[in-house]
C-alpha cells in the first residue's frame, strides 16, 4: 500500500483548490449538498474513464474526489466550531467474509 503517497497527492489537489477557488471562505459559503453533487458528478467521471479503460484518467478524477470530500468535512468541522466524534465503522454484513484489505464494511 503507497498511502502516503496517495495522501500527499489529495494534499496537493485540496491545495490546488484552494488556490482556483478560494479556500476556506468558499468552501464555507457552500451547502454540503453541493459537495456532495460534485463528488458525485466527478465519481461518475471516474467511472467513465476506467470503462473507456484510462486507469490514468480514471485515478486523477478519484484523486479530486478524494480532495473534495476531505474539503467538505473540513467545512463541516469550521462550521461546526468543533471537530464531531467519529461515527464508528460498520460491522461486516452478516454471513460476508472477512475483508483482507483492511477496509470496513460502510
Amino acid at each position: 500500500m503507497n498511502g502516503p503517497k496517495v495522501l500527499d497527492e489529495v494534499a496537493a489537489e485540496r491545495t490546488r483548490q484552494d488556490a482556483q477557488w478560494g479556500g476556506a471562505g468558499h468552501d464555507d459559503a457552500q451547502p454540503t449538498d453541493t459537495f456532495v453533487q460534485l463528488i458525485t458528478d466527478y465519481a461518475g467521471w471516474a467511472r467513465v474513464k476506467a470503462r473507456e479503460g484510462s486507469s490514468v484518467e480514471a485515478r486523477h478524477r478519484l484523486i479530486q474526489v478524494a480532495a473534495l470530500a476531505v474539503a467538505a468535512v473540513e467545512s463541516l468541522d469550521r462550521r461546526s466550531g468543533a471537530r464531531p466524534q467519529a461515527v464508528p465503522p460498520a460491522a461486516a454484513p452478516e454471513g460476508a467474509p472477512a475483508r483482507e484489505d483492511g477496509l470496513n464494511w460502510e
